[in-house]
């Protein structure tokens, strides 16, 4: 595994690689196509199991670049954010560029004066001493220097509150599409009874009710793919399966009709939120039928590359799929304009956008 002496790019995370989260797989694949692009990278996760290795997880999600990956016992959560940033302060301040992805780490880093990037993906929730006045300051300051936040509406929040749009560069979520070529497109005749699927964390913010409403409908089977938040109803026509390796969802896709989406307004993040498993879906060439939120409609327009329902409303998702079953033909254009549209968020393609901003790569370049 490559272990440049002086990085180019430093990416600090807190996630646990041994864990099946969204922001690890993200994290992976962001470092994994920044090295691809010839950038000198460097991650630092906190500590991992011993029984799990870098090799076997990036072999889970999918990536077969190896990175410079390094456990730092000082990120994980039981110390204080800043500990790593202290004791590693001039090795942070050697590196071209430092790019983080919690506000903790940003606002350790700022609090030194050592200049970074900062991608954004939800602005709730914020810590009480590093909320959106000051993040927007530090950014003003050019402690932060690059604001990247997953969605139009985040950096339309954040411009709005004082940030230097000049400065801002969206970047919505990515998709391995490689992973998804081999998925057969869409059979329209199998609409007569479709297979549903909802991948991630199941949650009633998450539209579980949605979902548990459309498998009593009796209009098709619905799967739920994901740890259970809130307690799964044993309904005919529900099932659910525990969480898979990342390297398994393409064939989840393929043995579906339907993917249902249908996250709710009060969900922490909604704001900004940009599934991966959106992205994910659109290049396995399925019909999603997604919430009616203003991030989501960044992505998807209605009855051109998706249907879009209110998620307030059970009965418009259960209308929005009987569309589908009544209009085979609407459903395999659905499909077919996601899967060309998904070729916009190639990781590679979303990570050669934040290099080319951050002053890495001249904008647009890819590797060779």
């Amino acid at each position: 595994m490559p272990k440049p002496a002086t990085p180019e790019l430093i990416y600090l995370g807190r996630s646990r690689l041994h864990r099946n989260r969204a922001n690890l797989i993200q994290t992976l694949h962001s470092v994994a196509a920044f090295t691809e692009l010839g950038i000198a990278t460097r991650l630092y996760l906190p500590p991992w199991h011993s029984k799990v290795t870098p090799a076997q997880r990036l072999h889970d999600m999918g990536i077969d670049t190896p990175i410079d990956l390094r456990a730092a016992q000082l990120l994980h959560r039981r110390w204080p954010s800043g500990a790593f940033v202290g004791f590693h302060k001039r090795l942070l301040g050697h590196a071209r560029a430092v790019y983080v992805r919690t506000p903790e780490l940003s606002a350790a880093l700022a609090a030194r004066g050592i200049r970074h990037h900062f991608e954004i993906h939800t602005l709730q929730g914020l810590p009480r001493d590093y909320g959106l006045e000051a993040l927007v300051e530090q950014h003003r300051r050019g402690v932060i220097d690059w604001l990247v936040p997953i969605s139009r509406s985040a950096a339309d929040t954040l411009s709005g509150a004082g940030a230097d749009s000049a400065r801002i560069h969206v970047a919505p979520s990515g998709v391995a599409l490689g992973a998804f070529r081999t998925v057969a497109a869409l059979q329209p005749e199998r609409l007569a009874r479709p297979r549903m699927v909802y991948l991630g964390r199941i949650s009633l913010d998450r539209g579980l009710e949605i979902l548990s409403r459309l498998a009593a409908a009796g209009l098709g089977e619905v799967t739920l793919v994901g740890d259970a938040d809130d307690p799964v109803p044993e309904i005919p026509g529900l099932s659910h399966r525990p969480a898979v390796p990342h390297r398994e969802v393409a064939g989840l896709y393929a043995d579906s009709e339907l993917v249902i989406l249908p996250y709710q307004q009060d969900l922490s993040h909604a704001d900004g939120i940009s599934p991966m498993k959106l992205f994910e879906a659109m290049a396995a060439g399925r019909p999603v039928i997604a919430s009616d939120i203003p991030p989501l409609r960044e992505i998807l327009r209605h009855g051109h590359n998706a249907l879009l329902a209110d998620p307030r409303e059970p009965a418009a998702w259960q209308a929005a799929v009987q569309q589908l079953i009544n209009d085979p033909g609407l459903a395999l254009q659905l499909a077919r304009q996601a899967r060309q549209d998904a070729r916009a968020y190639d990781w590679p393609q979303r990570v050669a956008g934040i290099a080319g901003a951050i002053g890495l790569r001249p904008a647009g370049t890819h590797a060779a």
